[in-house]
Parts: structure tokens; sequence; C-alpha cells
């Protein structure tokens, strides 16, 4: 029973009793109890650092991450990002001059400016997910409606927008923000989409969050489209007491409705 983990069964708790008849004999007895207790010391001491929070000088594992991710982001930013959006201007005004070039000659300029076009769309959608923007003290409907006007004016898709004031508590403003954000970072590397809609309304009890596109849309039965993000968002919020419904065709869009109780 010891060697499987089972310290606490009964044949070692009745070891303490004093009407328990020796086991072997008393030295041996007193040495197997100790023993029995520094296990179960260790054991209690293993339990308790597994369910603290990992340092290591003065950081946590998810602190040494985010800043990870950060300077993934920040070097993304000031390097490809930059050189994309050069190459996109310099393109563009190369097309604005060709005249006499055959035809194949200008399709497959016009091609490259869309290939870098969708690299920069690309860009962006990783760079939201991979340094999400924090709220610093907005409400939540401040944050989303920034968030949203600053995408609306980098990308070229068409987005509307209904955010209510809605009463939460910090901790799920800022897990329906972080979620909002890997939604929309899904729809810009995965959907194609040209119109976006974006809706946080409270009903009652409850809070819904509503993401519409018209994009390439997926089976929502194919296993393959766990690409497409939603595993990790399904997770966060049925760890917060809630579900999420979705509703997507192929060529027609997808539809993402997330409601959460408030506690």
């Amino acid at each position: 029973m010891m060697s499987q983990g089972h310290y606490s069964a009964s044949i070692f708790l009745n070891m303490y009793s004093l009407d328990t008849p020796l086991q072997i004999n008393e030295d041996i007895d007193r040495q197997f109890l100790k023993l029995h207790e520094k296990l179960m010391f260790m054991a209690d001491e293993a339990l308790k650092n597994a369910q603290e929070p990992k340092t290591l000088d003065n950081e946590t594992k998810n602190d040494i991450l985010e800043n990870e991710r950060k300077r993934i982001a920040r070097e993304l930013h000031d390097s490809v990002s930059q050189q994309l959006f050069a190459a996109s201007m310099m393109l563009s005004a190369v097309n604005q001059q060709v005249v006499d070039c055959p035809e194949p000659v200008i399709k497959q300029l016009l091609v490259v400016e869309q290939t870098i076009h969708a690299s920069q769309t690309e860009m962006r959608a990783l760079l939201l997910h991979l340094r999400p923007i924090q709220l610093d003290g907005k409400s939540l409907k401040q944050g989303i409606e920034q968030l949203l006007k600053e995408l609306s004016s980098k990308i070229d898709v068409d987005i509307h927008f209904q955010i209510e004031d809605v009463l939460m508590s910090t901790v799920m403003e800022d897990h329906f923000f972080r979620i909002l954000q890997e939604l929309l970072s899904n729809v810009l590397r995965h959907a194609n989409a040209k119109v976006l809609e974006v809706y946080l309304t409270q009903n009652g009890s409850s809070i819904q969050l509503r993401v519409n596109d018209n994009g390439v849309g997926f089976n929502v039965d194919d296993k393959k489209t766990g690409s497409y993000g939603l595993h990790n968002i399904k997770e966060r919020i049925e760890g917060m007491g809630g579900n999420v419904k979705i509703v997507s065709l192929p060529k027609f869009g997808t539809r993402i409705e997330i409601n959460v109780p408030l506690t």
C-alpha cells in the first residue's frame, strides 16, 4: 500500500492507536510510524507545490511565457511587419506606373501585391494573438470599441459593432477582452471575410458576446477545424460557467455566440 502512495490506509492509521497490538516490535513500529509521518508530510508538500505557481527569479511561468510572446511580437512588428509595409508601398507604386508591360507581367505584379496584402493581414492577426491589448483601466465597452476602431483602419473588412456597457467583475472583463481578441485573430487568419459584426449585450443575469462574419466558413463537425482556434476559447468559457454555440456554413460564414452567467 505504501509503495503505491496509499499513506492514509487504515492499516497505518490504526498503528497510532494504543489499543492496537504490536505489528512487529516496539522499536521497528516506532521507526515505521516516523517513516509514515515523513511520507505523509512529503506528499502534502508535493501537492502544495503542484498547486502553487512556479517562480524563477521572481517570475511565474506565465509571466515568462507572456514576456516571451511580447518579445516575439515586438520583433515581428519592428522587422517583418515594417518590411511588408515597405514592399506593399513600392509594389503599389510600380503597378501605377506600368503601362507598356505585357499583360501576363501586369497580372503577376497584381498577384504579388495581393499576396503581400494577405501577408500583412496574417501578420496583424499574429500580432493581435501574440501581443494582446490590455484594458489598462478602461471599461470593457471602451476597450472593445477602441480595438475595433483601430482594426477597421488597418484591414480591408467592413466592421459593424454594438457594445453595451455591461456590468461584470474586472476578472471577467479581462477574460472577455482576451477571448474577443482571439476570435478576431481567427477571423483575420482563416475567414477571409469582408464583413465582421461584433455584439456585446447583457440579458438579465447573463452576458452574451456574438461575432459574425461572412467568410469562407467551415464544417463544425470536422475535427481538422481545430486550427480555427476555438478549442481554447471553449475551455475558458466553460471554466466561467458559460457555453459557446458555433454555427458555420462553408462559403457562407460563421456565427459564434458566447453566453456566460453573471456571478
